[in-house]
């Protein structure tokens, strides 16, 4: 995503957490448009901003648009925000600057549908229309940076200075590195080899770090590194793999929210600061969960090993779910074929409805039609209608069980002496952007 939100634009963008104006009126923003609006219930158009170009120096034109977003539908990557585009019928590009998407329902979402990574824009003369881009391929976007290097744990990114768009890149240049593990990115601070720290501490070190700034009277830690805190940023779920033999079970199901349920802190899959959100899972209490099976039911629960806690975590999930008496639960690192998906989930957007994506993508096949209706009512529908619709989404979220909200935490930012990052400086779903990075001397 590091990429994706930096190195590629989209039409549309708006800050985390700004998802409604007021009732009905929504916050996203022009961004590669110049400007977009329903000229009728049935279309929707945008201006691109006057003398585009890609950071290889082609000019971005409406083909360049057209062609992304039909790619995007057709390749329909699993997990993307691709589906968000599915009101598409068809995009016409009258002249270089006007896009024309004709819709097949009045969908007052699709302004969002365009700020997520999936609507990114390509250069339609390097990328292919029927594959994802291959690893060693060019990059090429249109963003406020430009991609330099690309190795196998290291990024390099240079400003593009013939970039248009909402946010323009504040440092000429900058370097992205993954560590393989915690330890390694506190050493990385101690030794003062990083400037940014994002993501990849474990709570031990989260705690260490917290415990520092505390106690300094300049409210850094003892490396000099200030802390910034995203409220709430961080939401980790279960998910039933729609592959898995056992997904149809539903006293299964049960039993595994059953069972979690005293550790649950979130109540739904739109979190409480999310316009839309309604308490559908019970928290707290005693684990009730209820087998029904005489032998054990054999289960597998990946992870993703480049989470700082993952396989932490998923040990404890599988502790609970051993202790029901009903459960053999086998942990697999970056399986994605196992019964079920321990995932850290971010929404492409900060509405209800992109929160509720692995509801819509993968219902049951006996409440998909329920689900699909009270789709198109959160998009069609005036205000009311679509409250009530998003409740009735949640709530067949805690009957089905197939995802599970578990977590919500917050997220830290640790930036060296001298370094700032502007408020600014996120995508709609709290994905970390580069370009609001500014270095003191």
């Amino acid at each position: 995503m590091i990429l994706v939100e930096n190195v590629f634009q989209r039409l549309t963008t708006s800050l985390p957490g700004q998802s409604q104006v007021a009732p009905g009126v929504w916050a996203y923003k022009p961004d590669l448009a110049q400007e977009c609006s329903f000229p009728s219930t049935s279309a929707f158009v945008c201006t691109l901003r006057p003398d585009l170009t890609f950071s290889n120096g082609h000019p971005l034109t409406s083909a360049d648009v057209k062609f992304s977003i039909d790619r995007a539908i057709r390749l329909a990557v699993p997990g993307s925000s691709a589906s968000a585009l599915d009101s598409v019928q068809r995009i016409e590009t009258p002249d270089a600057r006007t896009v024309r998407f004709v819709l097949r329902r009045y969908d007052k979402q699709f302004g969002w549908a365009l700020a997520g990574p999936a609507a990114s824009i390509v250069d339609h003369t390097v990328y292919s229309s029927d594959a994802i881009q291959a690893r060693n391929a060019p990059i090429v976007g249109s963003g406020p940076f430009r991609v330099t290097a690309l190795e196998n744990n290291r990024l390099k990114l240079a400003r593009f200075d013939r970039y248009q768009g909402r946010t323009p890149a504040q440092l000429s240049a900058l370097q992205v590195l993954t560590e393989p593990d915690s330890a390694s990115v506190e050493s990385a601070m101690n030794d003062h080899r990083a400037d940014l720290v994002w993501r990849g501490l474990s709570p031990a070190a989260l705690s260490r770090l917290a415990n520092q700034v505390q106690v300094s009277t300049n409210r850094t830690t003892a490396a000099g590194f200030s802390q910034q805190v995203l409220p709430g940023a961080r939401v980790q779920q279960l998910r039933w793999n729609p592959g898995s033999d056992h997904r149809n079970n539903r006293a299964l199901r049960a039993a595994v929210a059953d069972t979690l349920q005293e550790d649950r802190t979130l109540d739904s899959l739109v979190p409480p600061q999310i316009p839309g959100h309604r308490a559908a899972f019970p928290v707290g209490g005693r684990p009730h969960a209820t087998i029904t099976w005489a032998n054990l039911i054999p289960l597998t629960l990946g992870f993703d090993p480049s989470v700082a806690d993952g396989k932490r975590t998923a040990d404890q999930l599988r502790n609970q779910l051993e202790a029901t008496g009903g459960l053999s639960v086998q942990i697999r690192a970056d399986d994605h074929d196992a019964d079920l998906q321990l995932e850290d989930r971010k929404a492409w957007t900060p509405t209800a409805i992109s929160w509720l994506q692995p509801l819509l993508e993968e219902p049951l096949r006996s409440s998909a039609a329920t689900i699909r209706q009270a789709d198109d009512q959160v998009r069609t529908g005036g205000p009311q209608a679509a409250s009530s619709a998003l409740t009735a989404l949640q709530t067949r979220a805690a009957e089905d069980k197939v995802v599970l909200p578990l977590t919500q935490q917050n997220e830290y930012i640790y930036t060296a002496s001298g370094i700032k990052i502007m408020p600014t400086s996120f995508g709609p779903g709290w994905h970390l952007g580069l370009w609001g990075i500014t270095r003191q001397l």
